[in-house]
This record gives C-alpha cells, sequence and structure tokens, in this order.
C-alpha cells in the first residue's frame, strides 16, 4: 500500500513541463517515428529487390 502512496507523490518530468514544452516533445516523437516508417520501407524496398532478382 505504501508503494502505490509513494507513487502517488513522485512528479514526474512531463507533469512538470508547460504545454507548450508537451506539444513540442509529442510532436518531435512523431517527427521521428515517420522518419524511422521512412527508413525501414527504403531499407524492406532495397531487401526485396535483391531477394527478386
Amino acid at each position: 500500500m505504501t508503494r502505490l502512496g509513494r507513487q502517488a507523490r513522485v512528479k514526474r518530468a512531463w507533469d512538470e513541463l508547460s504545454e507548450a514544452d508537451r506539444q513540442v516533445l509529442l510532436n518531435q516523437a512523431r517527427e521521428r517515428r515517420v522518419q524511422q516508417a521512412e527508413r525501414d520501407a527504403r531499407i524492406a524496398e532495397v531487401y526485396n529487390a535483391r531477394l527478386n532478382r
């Protein structure tokens, strides 16, 4: 029980951020996911091209 109580009192860095800072971080993460998906698609395309020769 004390563990849950302690966890409730612990402040997280996310809770300390302003709304604008949160949006910036969320947008950066979203852009990284898009870029990673594009990289993965290019790599898959190269591997598929090699396999289908």
